[in-house]
């Protein structure tokens, strides 16, 4: 059997087997370090990503204790969010490798260079997964220190978009008694890529976790508004504005931006330069963002409130539209199931006489969990139940109607319901209506027609 062993160039060629067990198919890319190639365990099948340290390097004792150290702060985390490392080994030649979990998908890097901005549901949702990913390498003692669009990965697994974070290749080992390299440590050396450094790596001041929350609030700024809080082609410069200068405000770059109240505040929070003024933790500031996706009707992912921090991020896609995020992106989806379209208000009291006692099961579950529910099926108990509760017809009309306006899969969906809650003329959906106006360009299309139902609706209830 082929040894697999590259040649001197640091080049595996395709076919060949590495370290015994892993075939090589392709190559995926190139960088700095080494290439990536994809291929396959051989004895269970299954598929990898392997990265091999170009040849040149493998003498050089940093970017060896650097590739050493990828393999070792990503052996001791084992998280959703966070790239695998599977093998770590030298071949016959002394070229190490490093072997990963395969992913298909994007680097965030190359999603921001083709569409600049994100919609603010989705660069909060990739946050969240970055700092999920965070919190699981924070409690374990381990600083990634270079967190950037570049590092972060957002990989298609079964329908579903998974935030990755790659390349641990700088961590600090910054609590857990594992040996540092002098290279990454020396007191006024900063370490890291300069447009998401923070302050105190600016500086050389200690490293702790909320260095990693800087640059993830970095990531997060650039996604909503376009660019990084501070751009300059001078390192110095700009590591200088990292230590002292003022976070813009996000109407200063974008003017007509639209994202929700509060959530410029955290970002702010997160940019601190001081890091005992930013947010307290990783855990903290998914918490504090899930209030912002809570409070917008964005779904989060499949779990108990109490539980949330703790869950990978992962939303499963539907069908889309023009108006609508493109498969593989976050979105206002349902976490459990493909988003669908709403159902139009003539479509909804068809449904109630079924839809009703399936909740009543679902209630079962959460209250007692499937073996009850099976048993209440098995025992044709709910059959009895199939009589719809009689309901008012207006207030179905209207309770249809703010639904489709607020999940309605595209805007045109979400608009053809403003003529249903004008002739209804309930004060009511006045707040519906300027929230779902304000929500950004996903609503552009019906913000004459909502301001248009708002003034009326708004008289209307002024009349005695």
């Amino acid at each position: 059997m082929n040894s697999g062993a590259p040649d001197d160039s640091g080049v595996v060629a395709i076919g060949q087997v590495v370290a015994g067990r892993y075939k090589i198919e392709r190559m995926l890319g190139s960088g700095g370090m080494g290439r990536v190639y994809r291929g396959q365990h051989t004895a269970i099948g299954k598929p990898v990503a392997i990265k091999v340290l170009h040849a040149a390097l493998g003498h050089n004792q940093e970017a060896a204790t650097r590739f050493q150290r990828e393999a070792v702060a990503s052996g001791r985390l084992d998280h959703p969010n966070i790239v695998s490392v599977l093998d770590f080994g030298e071949l016959d030649n002394g070229n190490l490798y490093l072997v990963m979990e395969a992913l298909e998908g994007e680097h965030l890097g190359h999603r921001l260079a083709r569409e600049k901005v994100l919609l603010w549901s989705d660069a909060v949702m990739i946050a969240r997964g970055v700092l999920l990913g965070l919190r699981h390498a924070h409690e374990r003692g381990i600083v990634h220190r270079d967190i950037k669009p570049d590092n972060i990965f957002l990989a298609n697994k079964d329908g579903e978009e998974v935030v990755k974070i790659l390349d641990f290749g700088i961590a600090k080992f910054y609590a857990s008694g594992a040996p540092d390299d002098q290279t990454a440590t020396r007191a006024g050396i900063a370490v890291g890529t300069p447009t998401y450094l923070s302050p105190e790596q600016a500086v050389g001041d200690p490293i702790t976790p909320a260095c990693d929350l800087y640059s993830t609030s970095v990531v997060l700024y650039e996604m909503l508004v376009g660019r990084a809080p501070f751009e300059d082609d001078d390192v110095i410069r700009l590591m200088t504005a990292h230590a002292s200068a003022d976070v813009p405000a996000f109407r200063e770059l974008v003017p007509d931006i639209a994202v929700p109240d509060g959530l410029e505040e955290i970002v702010r929070d997160g940019l601190a330069k001081r890091a005992a003024n930013r947010i307290g933790s990783a855990l903290e500031y998914v918490q504090r963002l899930d209030e912002i996706l809570l409070g917008n009707d964005v779904e989060i992912a499949a779990m108990p409130l109490s539980a949330r921090g703790s869950e990978p991020i992962s939303i499963p896609v539907g069908p889309y539209t023009s108006s609508t995020p493109a498969p593989g992106r976050f979105g206002r989806a349902s976490t459990s199931v493909p988003r669908m379209s709403s159902p139009r208000p003539e479509q909804i009291e068809p449904r109630r006489a079924h839809a009703w006692k399936w909740l009543a099961l679902a209630a079962v579950i959460v209250a007692g969990g499937m073996l009850g529910a099976h048993e209440l099926l098995a025992s044709g108990r709910l059959h009895a139940l199939d009589a719809p509760p009689q309901v008012d017809d207006r207030a179905s009309r209207l309770e249809a109607a703010l639904h489709g306006l607020q999940q309605g899969a595209t805007c045109a969906e979400r608009k053809a319901t403003i003529p249903t809650l004008v002739e209804l003329g309930d004060a009511s959906a006045i707040a519906a209506l300027k929230k779902a106006w304000s929500r950004g360009p996903a609503n552009a299309c019906l913000r004459a027609a909502a301001d248009d139902a708002i003034k009326k609706l708004g008289a209307a209830a002024k009349k005695p």
